[in-house]
């Protein structure tokens, strides 16, 4: 028997896995090996949450989005005020208990309340005592040291503004999901709201990247051009209701490029990375965001714009989107990706206005993707017409268009004189 057991081995803790965190599954493909355009900005939409509202200043919530219901705290006006000049009076004092017309009243200097029986004369604009449900106009009554003798009578509510006309204490003013327009803030200032609770301004962050590219005022070397994209992105994220940084980076490198995206992440809500036209600068940024974060990688049944990368970028899985260098490429993705986002984030509608125009000539597309040609919406009498804009010049081209032309993905061929739909690019 032998004097010491075999010892036991030692458990073995079980192998802990590191989940790599993924991004949930993209939509399926279509038979053509592409995203339908719905889908894919279904897709990103259902990858980003709207902004945690705060309280904030009138001026300061400006053109934001309600995240509560408003009502009066106040009546508007606070006070009834004359109509016309005359005397305050109590209605009810002006007949004796058999509806008879009294002959006079007491005329005092009542300023705070007018008590039964008494009339105070006012001006009009003037508010009226308390206690004053009617005025009686001058030409009314004749007036004697002392008292009034009375002409006629007036019933209640006569020559005077009620408090509470305008807006009474609980009426609604505001309901959550509007936006906060210049004078909703003004009426919100007359009735006693200095704060209310709503989404901040989107955050976006537009990086432009490429060796070649050069700050517009600097000179232009051989090899290199003026970097547009990044601007024009910058304003229209700004017209859409962000509050926009642009960060010029002039590189490609892997590593200055990662270190770029990480610092911005700090004060991005959303991140939008603009290139020049060289295929190399696009896939050093895609590789950056790789390596920062998850990302999808789409072609989309779309023209311009067919190839698409998102991400969630670093620990708090900001989102970014990559735009073509194409300038016009660019800011059509913009439009119909990067739009919707930003107003996701801000808690408003990301249902773009889409608007029927009437065709000045013909318009070709191939079936199956979704075409966005540059247009130039025009409105006369209730109807509106678009022409195609075309220039060799593709920012200029942009520059000339108001609107973006829908040929959608059953739609190969609208003759002129046909409707077809547009997005509009400016507010009427």
């Amino acid at each position: 028997m032998a004097l010491f057991g075999r010892r036991k081995p030692a458990p073995v803790a079980p192998e802990v896995v590191e989940e790599v965190p993924s991004l949930p599954p993209a939509p399926p493909l279509n038979e053509a090996g592409l995203r339908s355009v719905a889908d894919h900005i279904d897709y990103l939409l259902g990858l980003v949450e709207p902004l945690r509202p705060f309280g904030m200043s009138l001026v300061e919530a400006w053109d934001q989005v309600m995240c509560e219901d408003i009502n009066s705290m106040i009546n508007v006006p606070p006070n009834s005020t004359a109509k016309v000049e005359g005397y305050a009076v109590r209605a009810s004092d002006l007949r004796d208990d058999d509806g008879a017309m009294v002959e006079s009243l007491r005329l005092v200097d009542a300023e705070e309340r007018l008590a039964p029986g008494e009339a105070a004369r006012v001006l009009p604009g003037a508010v009226l005592p308390k206690g004053a449900t009617a005025v009686l106009p001058s030409t009314f009554v004749e007036a004697s040291e002392g008292g009034l003798r009375l002409l006629d009578v007036v019933e209640e509510g006569a020559y005077l503004r009620a408090a509470g006309e305008h807006l009474a204490v609980g009426a609604r003013l505001l309901s959550e999901g509007e936006r906060l327009n210049d004078r909703a803030i003004g009426m919100l200032a007359s009735a006693g709201i200095d704060k209310v609770l709503v989404r901040p301004r989107p955050r976006v962050v537009v990086v432009s990247s490429g060796h070649e590219l050069v700050e517009p005022g600097d000179k232009v070397r051989h090899g290199e051009t003026t970097d547009s994209n990044s601007f024009m992105i910058a304003a229209a994220a700004r017209a859409a209701g962000a509050t926009v940084f642009r960060v010029a980076l002039h590189s490609s490198d892997p590593q200055q490029l990662k270190t770029a995206i990480a610092d911005q992440l700090i004060r991005a809500d959303l991140l939008v990375s603009t290139t020049g036209g060289h295929r190399e600068d696009y896939e050093a940024v895609a590789n950056a965001m790789r390596e920062l974060g998850m990302v999808d990688s789409a072609e989309v049944a779309m023209s311009p714009g067919r190839t698409q990368t998102f991400g969630l970028i670093g620990e708090d899985q900001v989102p970014m989107v990559m735009l073509p260098g194409n300038p016009v490429s660019a800011y059509v993705t913009f439009q119909t990706f990067v739009w919707p986002l930003i107003r996701r984030l801000m808690g408003a509608s990301e249902k773009r206005r889409a608007v029927r125009a009437i065709a000045s000539s013909t318009l070709r597309s191939n079936k199956g993707q979704l075409h966005l040609l540059r247009g130039e919406l025009f409105s006369e009498s209730s109807i509106r017409t678009i022409d195609r804009v075309t220039d060799p010049h593709a920012l200029a081209e942009l520059s000339r268009s108001n609107a973006l032309i829908i040929l959608d993905e059953d739609t190969d061929l609208v003759r002129a004189g046909e409707q077809v739909m547009c997005w509009p690019l400016e507010e009427d």
